[in-house]
């Protein structure tokens, strides 16, 4: 592990992208330990942590992929033993996607020391400085959140050919 730096850095944009960099290398990191794609480590994520449980429409709106891509994505999960198709329950006709308990262990026994070092990271700070870091970063969230709610532009016409 580590240590901190003597001077803390700044808040800054710029340490917001070193930590979503950073994140992003530990995604990486578990989609080779689990040998399987970032695509589908990222799904797998979606699906595990989504309540109530996603449907494979709404992980392809997650992952930003057509449906037939969202298919072939749950389709690899399924035959890999990582997510079960559920019936819907208030709706008969839809699927819902479930990891399945051992994909679940599988991650929680990769993410372990990772998850052991992040509350680590908060070791010797007081209550009053945890507030002031919990506070700063559900703003954060917040902004992100904003960010991603903000309705996307409409596209510009096509100019009209000249005659």
């Amino acid at each position: 592990m580590t240590r901190p730096p003597a001077e803390p850095p700044e808040l800054s944009a710029a340490l917001l992208r070193d930590l979503q960099d950073a994140i992003g290398e530990a995604g990486s990191a578990l989609a080779r330990r689990m040998e399987m794609s970032a695509t589908d480590a990222s799904a797998i994520e979606h699906i595990s942590l989504s309540r109530p449980h996603l449907s494979p429409g709404e992980l392809g709106e997650r992952l930003a992929v057509t449906r037939s891509s969202a298919t072939e994505i749950v389709d690899r999960l399924v035959r890999a033993g990582h997510v079960e198709r559920v019936r819907d329950e208030a709706d008969r006709r839809r699927f819902r996607l479930v990891p399945t308990e051992s994909a679940q262990e599988r991650v929680r026994d990769e993410l372990s020391p990772l998850v052991g070092a992040l509350d680590a990271a908060a070791d010797g700070l007081s209550a009053a400085e945890r507030r002031v870091v919990a506070l700063y970063l559900g703003r954060v969230v917040e902004a992100y959140r904003g960010f991603a709610a903000e309705p996307e532009p409409e596209p510009e016409p096509e100019p009209e050919p000249e005659r």
